[in-house]
């Protein structure tokens, strides 16, 4: 009934032989599956062989002695863990509105855009292998809304400009793109419950899963606000199998991160073998304040404070820099403002 150690009741079911992992019976294989992910080599490991009349663990002479105890215990443990070839046991779906609409080149412009309402699927790891219908299906990491627009456009002779003017102003390239999407999904804490199969933490009935609006920045201070809520989580409770690892929610997310950048530029025709060009790029063009995801790592502990800016902690926005150091520059530009970059070329 209970396949799993740390799954079953602490008194044996009725009808049944078996007992559960309380301290007080002789099923305690809790302690046992710590064993499995232990060096042969170690005392505790010896130990217990030795307990259950088992001298030597070496199943051929020269098996490495820093090898795990789940290693010995492989069928073929000279080819270590070997897994099914075309197991029909894993498959994702995707499932999609998607709509896009294009501007073609007339009177200097050109533009499109599209639209992805999306979510995908894969099937999960069971907690319960026995039991199918435990973990049926996991969210992918997908953006479940993505708007994307680009445009160009190029400026016109104008007829009541006379030639110097249409020379300075004709021929320029503006050109513009931007995406805009749902925050990734964030990866709930890791219960700290040592259950068989490692587990989430559980959702707690009424608690909000954020302290702030996490997408307006205006509205909080990411280096002194806790920007989600500890009170929603609770440890998966012992003995009981709870969401496997990689389990997302739709409703639990990090702020929106949009990319919005733009362009100008012209080409110079001097000569028929000369020619000058010259654009520049913008970055982030509207200056947008884009915060990284905050941390879920174990809302049980208190969040670390350095020099009165959260440093680490569950729901924080790391914003700390050492002074001297650069800030995050990953993608997304993380803390970055606008930057701008100017391209010239001259060729003959």
């Amino acid at each position: 009934m209970y396949p799993y150690p740390g799954t079953g009741p602490c008194t044996p079911a009725p009808g049944s032989t078996g007992g559960g992992v309380c301290a007080s019976t002789s099923y305690n294989n809790n302690n046992d599956r710590v064993l499995l992910g232990t060096p042969i080599s170690s005392t505790a490991v010896i130990q217990n062989a030795a307990s259950h009349g088992i001298a030597n663990l070496l199943p051929y002479s020269g098996f490495p002695t820093s090898s795990t105890l789940q290693s010995v215990l492989y069928p073929f443990p000279q080819f270590g863990a070997l897994n099914p070839t075309g197991s029909a046991t894993g498959n994702s779906k995707y499932d999609s509105l998607q709509m896009k609409a294009t501007k073609r080149f007339s009177h200097g412009l050109q533009a499109g855009g599209a639209f992805t309402w999306a979510k995908g699927f894969n099937r999960a790891t069971r907690q319960d292998f026995f039991n199918p219908d435990s973990s049926v299906w996991a969210l992918q990491q997908i953006p479940a809304r993505v708007l994307t627009f680009n445009f160009t456009y190029t400026t016109p002779k104008v007829a009541f400009f006379n030639k110097i003017e249409n020379a300075i102003t004709q021929g320029w390239q503006i050109g513009g793109y931007a995406t805009y999407q749902s925050g990734a999904y964030l990866t709930p804490p890791t219960s700290p419950t040592a259950n068989f199969l490692t587990s989430e933490d559980i959702r707690v009935p009424g608690q909000p899963l954020y302290n702030v609006d996490i997408n307006n920045i205006h509205s909080y201070n990411p280096g002194t606000v806790q920007v989600l809520n500890p009170n929603a989580w609770a440890a998966c409770p012992t003995n009981t199998t709870c969401p496997a690892i990689g389990t997302l929610y739709t409703d639990f997310r990090g702020p929106r991160a949009p990319t919005e950048n733009a362009n100008i530029g012209r080409n110079f025709r001097i000569k028929e073998r000369m020619n000058f060009h010259i654009r520049v790029e913008f970055v982030n063009i509207f200056n947008r304040t884009i915060m990284p995801n905050p941390t879920t790592a174990n809302p049980q502990n208190a969040v670390t404070k350095t020099a009165g800016i959260n440093s680490a902690g569950f729901g924080v926005i790391n914003t700390f820099a050492t002074a001297g150091s650069q800030p995050t520059t990953a993608v997304p530009p993380f803390l970055t403002g606008r930057t701008g970059t100017l391209i010239a070329r001259f060729t003959f």
